[in-house]
């Protein structure tokens, strides 16, 4: 339901209730990276269930459909002998803590479709536990309603896209309604009490609105700890971490932090990192001296902003085709895809969404459309949302907020180079950041410097040729390509990589060269 590419790493899935195909591929882990979208289930129960969840006792399903294999989740669409049609959604392991995951996504909807009036497809039934005849977690929702803009955009004129533009200004305007007492998920009260949880109850406003999903009982929502993946993945899940809810961004900012540390302290290994030295390894070291960098800076970036932010909810992933519009018209009929939704300071929220990327080449016609698009967004905001408009305006704004991007989960993407680059700029900015006076309690040496230079020029380098790929059409940034044209990526790639190769000096930068290509 989420994407209609794969990844260039991977084989094919037949996404059934068995097992994935696996074959021989490229990429070292692959077995790991398929094991965390295998999603075991009883096909038969799901039907059964499904079935069942749409009221009627005399309807069947006469046609099931797989969807395209999301990063996510399972999805299939069911048709009913009475004409309805269902989805029925399972998270695969990748897609965080299976029962927080499930019960935030269940609460977050409910609140924002019953409460702030967000078009929503309808629940109607889940379980946030596998223990039921389905083996697994599950959400059966109401298909949702009209068409993804993503079919439709390219072909519509500017003035149509600058009226879908307003919606979804008009929508976010409501999210912007109601400020929340802390930062984390939204969930129901009686989930987390299951959980012997601490959590935040909302007010007796946010409180009272109607329940739709299993019973009549009016809910009482409550922000309880993120289920974002970062904070869960692989020995996190054992682990007595800080998952929120938070008051500030600074508690936020030390959790971060001392999360990283904890696991790291337990669970690092050294390992190559090619793009720093093909001598010396990557040290779970390395990695703690930075933490403890970020946390040293963290208490000036986290009231940098001068200004009292609210917390908000915000959609985490608003492209093309998770905004549905009617055929004709583009009215937005439905938003779908809440799933990782939280509530948190508007400045660690994405400034614009997603389908507002800017694509093209600089000064392209293409550019200077998105362009367009992009400013008449910025202007709506500042006029509908004057506050959001003046956090995310800030030309230090992403100097001040990266560092809290990089910091979870940095060590399982091998990305230590971008923490580093970011603590860099910090320091760089410090003075522009209003510190001017005040001594950063943060410092590389030049030897450091040298070095992380040295790393810098080599991934420009890669990333120069990776963007002339995608620019060419051959190869998009990432990796991701259509199944259909997996064949002839992987013959591409195996070229470019050969070209590459060839482009070093010497038999030491050719063996360089050889390991850092990204897709292998």
């Amino acid at each position: 339901m989420q994407s209609t590419v794969t990844p260039l790493w991977r084989a094919l899935e037949d996404g059934s209730e068995e097992q994935i195909n696996m074959v021989d591929l490229y990429r070292s882990g692959e077995s790991e990276k398929l094991a965390m979208r295998y999603r075991k289930f009883n096909l038969q129960a799901l039907l059964d269930t499904s079935v069942k969840a749409a009221g009627n006792d005399e309807v069947y399903c006469v046609k099931l459909l797989k969807c395209v294999e999301g990063q996510f989740n399972k999805a299939f669409l069911l048709t009913m002998s009475n004409g309805l049609e269902i989805v029925a959604r399972l998270p695969n392991p990748n897609a965080g803590p299976a029962f927080y995951t499930i019960a935030s996504e269940v609460a977050t909807r409910h609140f924002l479709r019953e409460k702030m009036g967000i078009p929503i497809p309808r629940i109607y039934d889940w379980s946030a536990e596998a223990c039921n005849p389905v083996g697994a977690e599950y959400i059966i929702e109401e298909k949702a309603g009209g068409q993804p803009l993503g079919n439709v955009w390219a072909d519509l004129t500017l003035a149509a896209q600058l009226d879908v533009v307003d919606q979804v200004v008009s929508m976010e305007r409501k999210l912007a309604s109601i400020s929340f007492p802390k930062h984390g998920c939204i969930y129901y009260e009686t989930d987390l009490k299951s959980r012997s949880l601490d959590y935040e109850a909302l007010d007796s406003l946010v409180s009272s609105a109607s329940a739709t999903c299993q019973n009549d009982k009016q809910p009482t929502f409550v922000i309880g700890p993120s289920a974002n993946p970062c904070f869960w993945e692989q020995e996190k899940i054992a682990m007595n971490l800080d998952r929120g809810p938070w008051r500030s961004v600074a508690d936020y900012a030390v959790a971060l932090g001392k999360n990283e540390i904890e696991w790291a302290t337990s669970h690092a290994r050294p390992r190559v990192n090619f793009h720093r030295s093909m001598e010396t390894s990557e040290k779970p070291n390395d990695y703690i001296t930075l933490l403890k960098d970020f946390l040293a800076l963290s208490p000036y970036l986290a009231s940098s902003a001068n200004i009292e932010q609210p917390n908000r909810v915000s959609h985490p992933d608003l492209h093309l085709d998770n905004v549905f519009v009617e055929p004709g018209t583009n009215r937005i009929t439905c938003i779908i895809d809440w799933q990782q939704t939280s509530v948190c300071p508007i400045s660690l929220q994405r400034p614009y969404p997603q389908m507002l990327d800017l694509s093209g080449t600089p000064h392209s016609d293409k550019s200077r459309h998105e362009r367009k698009l992009l400013d008449h967004y910025d202007n709506a905001v500042k006029e509908t949302d004057p506050l959001r408009w003046e956090v995310h305006t800030d030309p230090l704004l992403t100097v001040k907020t990266k560092p809290f991007a990089l910091v979870p989960g940095c060590w399982h993407r091998e990305d230590l180079f971008s923490l580093r680059n970011a603590l860099i700029a910090v320091i760089a900015r410090w003075a522009d950041m209003g510190y001017g006076e005040i001594p950063c309690p943060v410092q590389f040496s030049e030897k450091e410097l040298l070095q992380h230079q040295d790393e810098m020029d080599l991934l420009e380098g890669i990333s120069a040729i990776l963007h002339e790929l995608q620019d060419t059409g051959l190869i998009p940034l990432g990796g991701m390509v259509r199944r259909e044209y997996y064949e002839r990526a992987m013959e591409l790639n195996d070229r470019f990589k050969r070209e590459f190769i060839d482009l070093a000096e010497n038999e030491r930068q050719r063996e360089l060269h050889a390991k850092v290509w990204p897709y292998q």
